[in-house]
């Protein structure tokens, strides 16, 4: 399937995408907001895998290179996003900056309430581990950063959420 999407074959590169859609959008909606954005960078991720498909060497899974392209369209967000907030800073006219069942579904509520406690980097972990069902290798690659460290930072999370639960934050 990656070989015919290699070679310019739009089908192709659509049943090769299609399964990690969600997964993409999912990990998008971690680090930004607003729903606006959160397509644009979807279809900047989406041309960028196009675009460079032909550059995809199978070095590592697939998913692992397409979440990577959208973790880095995401930083690619947030530079632009401060950029222009550096710049509407002097634009502004006054010169200041602009301004059972039941139980399982509560806990699974309490999970999430006690993960929106975590960092926006330690989120992004739990969301690679549990949702994405990614390997500790694969969160190195796209991270950036040694298995070992992928692996310490999981288990000072999973410490974090324990303490979290066991206070009652939930």
């Amino acid at each position: 399937m990656i070989a015919k999407a290699q070679s310019g074959d739009k089908k192709a590169f659509e049943l090769l995408i299609s399964p990690y859609l969600k997964i993409i959008y999912n990990y998008i909606c971690i680090h930004v907001k607003s729903s606006e954005d959160i397509q644009d960078i979807i279809q900047e991720t989406m041309l960028s895998a196009w675009s460079n498909l032909k550059l995809f060497a199978n070095n590592s899974s697939f998913k692992t290179w397409i979440i990577g392209i959208a973790r880095r369209k995401i930083y690619d967000y947030y530079r632009h996003k401060y950029k222009a907030s550096a710049i509407s800073i002097y634009d502004e006219e006054d010169g200041q900056p602009a301004a059972d069942e039941s139980d399982m579904l509560i806990e699974a509520i309490d999970v999430n309430n006690l993960v929106m406690n975590l960092s926006s980097t330690e989120q992004e972990l739990v969301f690679l581990v549990f949702n994405a069902q990614m390997t500790y290798q694969e969160i190195s690659e796209i991270a950036g950063i040694p298995v070992g460290t992928v692996k310490s930072r999981m288990h000072a999370v999973r410490s974090k959420l324990r303490k979290l639960y066991e206070r009652g934050e939930r």
